[in-house]
């Protein structure tokens, strides 16, 4: 037995926890996760500064404002995401689109809420002290912050919520505890395919458990319901002989990353760290007569999840994503709690716990930073993209992507569909003007492409008054346009700092540019420049 850890001869049932200190420290721990649910709170709302809405919530925001059974129903990516998408429509009714904010709320709340389930879950069985150690753990999570950031991830969230709350019901051991076992297994499910492997593995407990035979029902409704979706709805999950031979190397990849996001590192770090924690487990097991059938649960849990990821997208070749290192770590801390299940640490064992907590910490807030940059710098393109979309209005085709790398799911006439009907989260023109580089690139850019900016032969085009000539000229576009005699390279910008491209499209003989008016109020300006002379004049 270890000098600083511990287990005493009668584990600590789920109603009892294990090694607790009496009212007064529990009143002392509550305080403390309050404080820190509030600093949390506070840091992830900072972090999120001036993010926005990103990727796969626009597929929500142009195709999800109906009340159909397919727009309640309808994968997205294979997954069911009911639960989402109703949080998503009832911030579309009563917050609308202009203000980012209420949605990062969401996210962040659901954070906080499996912070506290993971407290109230280890407290159960390794007492106050380690709890909030546990909870603290998962509390900044920093590489897997996208999850919290992001607040599409809801629906991963949601599942990983509404699983850790049927393993507290499970704990329970009556009726009331196993209907909302099953109740909140259907959630999770109805959140997200990460309801999957939470599902597979209350399986493994219930159905492992000598009292299987009163247990099972709770698998009975999640089961029968999200087998009634998947044949209306269901999609085939993209499984390949080839992702299925690269699942192990892909399961140990993201294992890895889930190690090293636990201590705010990469997974170049998780490798060793996360060996390190396999033999902790080896040690834990061998103290027990047998493995508890929570912890095989427990441990199944991730295992599937990485699998089934594995099948489905192993050729991407992302096991340790961000999106996917928040389960991965919440994951590992309950299998840590359930493994130390009725262990009482000494003091010596407390401040060295303590003192890795404090290194985690800080190295998770650093790359929480990393990741509300991120967010940040695809939403400063995003905004400008979609400011020069609502310039161009119907001028551009209702199938135009003013962002397709960044914001691949946004079409201009679904965008501004959904931008009349629940306010436009575009900055305006004028402020378009004052945002970051990077977003007024995004707009000229989007412009380019939507108006698509050419020259085209002159024709009989009139020149007007006003004309000059030299090899290299940089001057404001006329409203008319510009007629250009002479061969030379022409960029553009407006909004920007650095001009375009070339324009396609020059001819061998005298070129014109005609540049569609907008409300954008901005004028255009042009840099022609010719290996000879070129004669440069306004259209009337």
């Amino acid at each position: 037995m270890s000098a600083v850890l511990e287990r005493p001869g009668a584990v600590a049932g789920p109603g009892r926890p294990a090694g607790a200190r009496g009212p007064l420290g529990w009143r002392l721990g509550v305080l403390a996760l309050a404080f820190a649910l509030l600093l949390g709170a506070a840091v992830f709302l900072y972090a999120a500064r001036r993010t926005g809405f990103y990727f796969d919530e626009w597929d929500f925001i142009q195709d999800r404002r109906g009340w159909t059974l397919d727009a309640l129903l309808k994968p997205h990516n294979e997954h069911l995401s009911l639960l989402p998408v109703l949080v998503y429509k009832l911030l579309f009714a009563t917050a609308g689109l202009e203000s980012h904010v209420p949605y990062r709320l969401a996210g962040i709340a659901l954070h906080l809420g499996i912070v506290v389930l993971v407290l109230a879950y280890a407290r159960r069985r390794v007492g106050e002290l380690l709890a909030l150690g546990a909870a603290g753990a998962v509390l900044f999570v920093g590489p897997g912050s996208l999850d919290v950031l992001w607040s599409f991830q809801i629906g991963f969230l949601g599942s990983l919520a509404a699983g850790l709350g049927a393993l507290l019901c499970l704990d329970r051991e009556d009726r009331r505890g196993n209907v909302a076992a099953a109740v909140l297994l259907t959630a999770a499910l109805a959140s997200s395919s990460l309801g999957i492997p939470l599902l597979v593995a209350a399986a493994v407990e219930l159905l492992g458990r000598p009292d299987r035979r009163r247990r099972w029902p709770v698998l009975v409704a999640p089961v029968v319901l999200y087998a009634v979706w998947y044949a209306a709805y269901g999609v085939p999950s993209g499984a390949t002989a080839d992702n299925l031979f690269a699942g192990p190397r892909y399961v140990a990849e993201a294992a890895a990353g889930a190690a090293g996001a636990l201590f705010g590192l990469d997974v170049a770090w998780g490798r060793p760290l996360l060996l390190g924690l396999l033999a902790a487990l080896v040690l834990s097991v061998r103290r027990v007569p047998a493995v508890p059938w929570r912890l095989a649960a427990l441990v199944t849990a991730p295992l599937a999840f990485w699998a089934l990821t594995a099948l489905a997208r192993a050729d991407n070749g992302e096991p340790d994503a961000a999106r996917y290192l928040y389960p991965g770590v919440l994951f590992l801390v309950l299998i840590a709690v359930e493994a130390a299940r009725g262990v009482r640490a000494r003091p010596q064992a407390l401040v060295a716990l303590a003192a890795l907590l404090a290194f985690a910490t800080l190295s998770n807030l650093n790359a929480l930073r990393d990741q509300a940059g991120f967010l940040r710098d695809q939403t400063t393109i995003v905004d400008g993209a979609i400011a020069a979309t609502e310039i161009a209005g119907p001028r551009v085709g209702p199938e135009f992507q003013p962002s397709p790398v960044t914001a691949p799911q946004i079409r201009s006439g679904r965008y501004l569909a959904a931008a009349r009907g629940l306010g436009s989260p575009a900055p305006t023109p004028r402020e378009l003007a004052h945002t970051f580089q990077a977003g007024r690139a995004a707009a000229d850019a989007a412009l380019v492409r939507g108006y698509n900016l050419a020259l085209a032969p002159a024709g009989g085009a009139r020149a007007g008054a006003g004309c000059r000539r030299a090899n290299n000229l940089e001057l404001v576009v006329p409203r008319g346009g510009l007629l250009i005699d002479g061969a030379a390279k022409v960029s553009v910008r407006r909004w920007s700092d650095l001009y375009s491209e070339p324009l396609a499209g020059a001819p061998a003989g005298a070129a014109v540019l005609r540049i569609p008016a907008d409300r954008g109020g901005a004028p255009w300006r042009a840099k022609i420049a010719g290996g000879a002379p070129v004669r440069v004049c306004p259209l009337p």
